[in-house]
């Protein structure tokens, strides 16, 4: 590769982007510019009504680096897949190709995260139940982690201090509807995590069965982590990530 894409993190629900810093602080060392994105509905103090300022939030990170030129792979955790597969609309590299532009989003690399079609919420793929571990506010427009460490950290060393990274969640971007699957027009990584305890590994390997089966070019690569691999295993999950860039490590 003659230069190598830039790295733009997305990340679930409750985190923000600092939670990756370990695979961020591999791929600078292996020479790639990283990016991370707020989300608007983490930490709201007024819960969003939908994800549309989600996917604007990322939109805003895409779009000078490729009006710049710059490949971008865009790499998505959990509910980050709802929305990064919806910001990368106008941002894709062979689309943009096709008007005469350069830069644009190359790859994208699920890290157990959410690969839904058009038309579907997430929270129609959770048949429309809020999950035993969700502890929603008297409004029902937030939502917290009631079990955190067993959830998302379940083989992270010293997960106290990323609880205390999480902020409450706007619950009603769980209904936003699906209208861009940007699977579907982007090469795609999905990293299987085998100990996920939010979505599970039948639920994972079923989302991947069902996007290729739509016609998704879609590799699967497997590690045997919890929810949060960018912390257990950030190493591992940097290397995946390189082979995701086009390197072969």
């Amino acid at each position: 590769m003659s230069s190598k894409p830039v790295i733009v993190f997305v990340p679930g629900a409750w985190h923000d982007p600092n939670g990756f810093h370990l695979v961020t602080a591999e791929l600078q060392a292996a020479g790639y510019e990283t990016r991370g994105v707020d989300l608007a509905s983490v930490g709201a103090q007024t819960p969003l009504k939908d994800f549309w300022p989600d996917v604007e939030a990322i939109r805003q990170v895409l779009k000078p680096l490729a009006d710049g030129g710059k490949d971008v792979v865009v790499v998505v955790h959990s509910y980050g897949g709802v929305i990064g597969c919806e910001a990368v609309q106008g941002f894709v590299k062979s689309e943009r190709e096709k008007e005469g532009k350069k830069g644009g989003v190359s790859h994208i690399y699920f890290c157990c995260a959410f690969a839904l079609p058009e038309g579907v919420s997430l929270m129609d793929a959770l048949n429309n139940q809020p999950l035993p571990w969700f502890r929603l506010n008297e409004a029902q427009d937030s939502v917290t982690p009631a079990t955190p460490i067993e959830t998302f950290y379940n083989d992270v060393k010293e997960p106290e201090k990323y609880v205390n990274m999480l902020k409450p969640h706007s619950y009603l971007t769980f209904a936003s509807k699906v209208t861009y699957a940007g699977w579907k027009h982007v090469s795609c990584t999905y990293l299987l995590c085998e100990k996920d305890e939010a979505i599970p590994i039948h639920a994972q390997k079923g989302m991947v069965e069902a996007a290729q089966q739509a016609g998704a070019d879609m590799k699967v690569e497997t590690i045997d982590a919890s929810h949060s691999p960018f912390l257990s295993m950030p190493a591992e999950m940097a290397r995946s990530i390189r082979r995701a860039a086009g390197e072969s490590v």
